[in-house]
């Protein structure tokens, strides 16, 4: 019994946590504030977390490795980069954005962390995966900056709609538009 009710507590921090991180941000957010949230003293949150940042990195430690888990995934697939994102970066994504708030904290809302770089980081993978995709149909090299660019562009338009986030129908017609546009030009719409 005593485990069952260690589990919950755990739970009831991690969502207070989240919350409260979503609500304001790493450095705003208090342990007090999220004990509050949690209908627990303070005291007992430092019994499960060392510490705020021990508690931000559980809520955004996986969110990164998520989203290189899409991407590898659409890598393995050999059709072209719009066919490969329908067949499988569109609803892998779709499940991602389910964590919008996560997102959102480790993006925005992460400044004081070592995690403050999370976006730069998201553009690198992006970017990476789109060298790779580009190696694989392009016979020319195309310039880094240019690689850098849909990265980011491409980044951005994720990042809006997990800001954004309102409902997965919602979403999805977001980045069916988003990815319209990026794969087929905006005369495509």
């Amino acid at each position: 019994m005593a485990q069952v009710l260690k589990a919950e507590i755990r739970q009831n921090i991690y969502d207070a946590a989240l919350e409260a991180f979503y609500e304001k941000d790493f450095l705003s957010a208090t342990m007090k504030a999220i004990a509050s949230k949690a209908n627990i003293p303070v005291g007992l949150v430092y019994s499960y977390y060392k510490n705020k940042a021990a508690l931000f990195d559980e809520i955004v430690d996986t969110v990164l490795i998520d989203i290189t888990d899409i991407l590898r995934e659409e890598e393995r697939e050999t059709g072209k980069p719009s066919d490969n994102f329908e067949k499988v970066g569109e609803s892998t994504l779709l499940k991602w954005f389910g964590d919008h708030k996560r997102i959102v904290i480790l993006m925005d809302k992460s400044k004081g962390t070592k995690h403050e770089q999370a976006r730069d980081e998201l553009v690198a993978i992006i970017e990476e995966h789109i060298r790779t995709s580009f190696s694989k149909r392009c016979q020319e090299d195309y310039e880094s900056a240019f690689m850098h660019i849909l990265a980011s562009n491409f980044a951005e338009s994720i990042l809006e709609i997990a800001r954004h986030y309102k409902s997965k129908e919602w979403a999805q017609d977001m980045l069916y538009l988003v990815s319209k546009a990026y794969f087929e030009g905006v005369n495509a719409l």
